[in-house]
């Protein structure tokens, strides 16, 4: 095993310190945010709303009228940026809570102020699409904690919903002697290539999906295998792998033609037999979402 760097984490959270909600992703509607300011104060923290979070610009969380400075065409992923910026620049605000995944978190990675987030490290919370910020941190050295976004928060199972809270309080009930990146595995996929896909040296990678077609899954641990992320890594930590298709006509295909192999097939074929390959872990898209830091 590699020897483990790990990297500098944000100070944990006292009672009454600030949380911003932002939706760096999909839009959330004004009950969502409420529920999410509510579970907040619950937890005996402080929700701060910014200003704008429930503009929408399609399926975005954004503004095509915000005028942010940014050089990108869309006035969305500036609008949504900033929002995070501002947490970051915001000395009172000691963490970040996802309100949603779907799509739009890798649209803003060229857009986040490092420096600011640097200079005084935020916990970024979420998981699914917020895997892009959260290997955003990974990469500049600071942890980031994988767990349910606020939308999921309520059908999370009770202990794991308040394993966050305990985390962010640094009471912690597991901990881990791996070092551990990762997250969604699409997420990561599309992040291939780019300067924003997580350094897995001297880490076992978590790795989870929802909703995929088998031969999609059987891609994404090719180019893995490909670009040498198995190599590099210690292990692959498996969590959920929600709701899985296949070219079938239960599945809405036009005729039955199925991939052949069952997720624990594909991931054997694409690692040798004696690498750590740790399964069951309840991390994911679901009731079970136990919450990870990362890196």
């Amino acid at each position: 095993m590699s020897k483990i760097k790990f990297g500098i984490r944000p100070r944990y959270l006292k009672k009454g310190d600030k949380i911003m909600l932002a939706a760096p992703a999909r839009f959330a509607s004004a009950a969502l945010i409420q529920e999410a300011a509510s579970a907040v104060r619950a937890a005996g923290f402080t929700p701060v709303i910014p200003s704008g979070l429930e503009a929408r610009e399609h399926q975005f969380s954004g503004d095509s009228d915000f005028e942010g400075g940014s050089t990108m065409p869309s006035g969305s992923d500036a609008h949504r940026a900033e929002i995070v910026n501002s947490a970051f620049r915001d000395k009172e605000v000691r963490a970040v809570w996802a309100l949603r995944g779907g799509y739009g978190c890798g649209r803003i990675l060229p857009l986040l102020d490092s420096e600011a987030y640097l200079s005084d490290p935020t916990w970024i919370i979420g998981f699914s699409d917020v895997t892009a910020l959260l290997s955003w941190s990974i990469n500049l050295g600071i942890a980031a904690l994988h767990a349910p976004v606020a939308s999921t928060y309520a059908s999370t199972n009770e202990i794991h919903a308040e394993a966050l809270w305990k985390t962010l309080r640094g009471e912690f009930d597991v901990v881990p002697n791996v070092k551990i990146v990762g997250g969604n595995m699409s997420v990561l996929y599309s992040l291939l290539g780019t300067p924003y896909f997580p350094n897995v040296e001297g880490s076992f990678i978590l790795l989870e999906d929802l909703d995929e077609y088998l031969y999609h899954i059987d891609r994404m641990f090719l180019s893995f295998k490909l670009a040498g992320v198995f190599k590099k890594a210690d292990g692959i930590i498996i969590g959920t792998f929600s709701d899985l298709r296949d070219n079938t006509i239960l599945d809405g295909q036009a005729t039955d033609n199925p991939f052949g192999l069952s997720l624990k097939e594909i991931i054997s074929a694409h690692v040798s037999d004696n690498y750590p390959v740790k399964f069951d872990n309840p991390m994911g898209h679901g009731e079970m979402n136990y919450p990870v830091v990362l890196g």
